[in-house]
């Protein structure tokens, strides 16, 4: 029952488009770092970027949000997204394997989820917590 809800949802369908876009994303990120350095991969991955920015303002008919908050996060978001990737582009840089690079940095969500329980103040179901032990071992399983 749960899983048609979620098929009605929009926020599953954002899911899928982000989940095939990051996959395709961390491919294509691999065979550029195999050519340029992480520095340079940033640069352009950044440029890359624009074309959706600019796109969105399309859309919105170039409306800004005004909260001094909500655009303190969006550009904290993306000074961490922009270290985050140079690191992401380091480690493909170093020719380790792809999988285990990707899948490692993928585990991300792990941190967020401690994080959120200790400052957003949110509450993990024993479910959940079982879902982070697995993925933790799956980590260390998948590394081997």
């Amino acid at each position: 029952m749960a899983f048609r809800e979620a098929l009605k949802s929009r926020w599953f369908w954002y899911s899928i488009v982000c989940l095939l876009c990051f996959a395709a994303w961390a491919i294509v990120s691999k065979l550029g770092s195999r050519g340029i350095r992480p520095e340079t991969m940033q640069f352009y991955f950044t440029l890359g970027t624009l074309p959706v920015g600019i796109g969105v303002l399309i859309v919105r008919r170039f409306t800004l949000e005004k909260s001094v908050k909500g655009i303190s996060y969006a550009l904290l978001n993306g000074i961490l997204s922009g270290a985050g990737n140079l690191a992401l582009f380091a480690a493909y840089h170093t020719n380790g394997s792809t999988s285990v690079i990707t899948v490692t940095t993928a585990l991300y969500p792990m941190i967020t989820v401690v994080l959120a329980v200790l400052i957003l103040r949110e509450g993990v179901t024993a479910t959940q917590a079982l879902g982070l032990a697995f993925a933790g071992a799956a980590i260390v399983l998948f590394s081997l």
